[in-house]
């Protein structure tokens, strides 16, 4: 049997040092890793917001002129088919006159804020 302490043995005490200086080592790494990630999901979120708001500026522009054509086109149907119904002598002539003006004032206001 030997009492002596055998020369690689390693203190308790500097063992549990050396654990704490890892743990503290690990949760640091951890705490920097953590912040890296907190910074890169920012950044993807804020470019798909860029891409959202992009995406959504390409369909208004690509889709704003044939809308309004197609308000300009349905308001002349609609004057046509008032003053149709106004010399046969319909009663809805003047709701049908009013809709070709809703739609005439579409698509006027369409253009003005392009």
């Amino acid at each position: 049997m030997n009492t002596l302490p055998e020369p690689y043995a390693h203190h308790p005490r500097e063992a549990a040092v050396a654990y704490e200086t890892l743990l503290l080592a690990a949760r640091h790494e951890l705490a920097l890793r953590t912040a890296d990630m907190r910074v890169s999901r920012r950044a993807v979120r804020r470019l798909r917001r860029a891409r959202r708001a992009d995406t959504y500026r390409r369909v208004v522009r690509d889709t704003q002129v044939p809308f309004r054509a197609g308000c300009a086109v349905l308001g002349t149907l609609a004057f046509v088919a008032s003053t149709v119904m106004f010399a046969r002598g319909h009663q809805q002539a003047a709701d049908m006159l009013s809709a070709a003006g809703a739609f005439w004032a579409l698509a006027v206001m369409l253009g003005q804020s392009g």
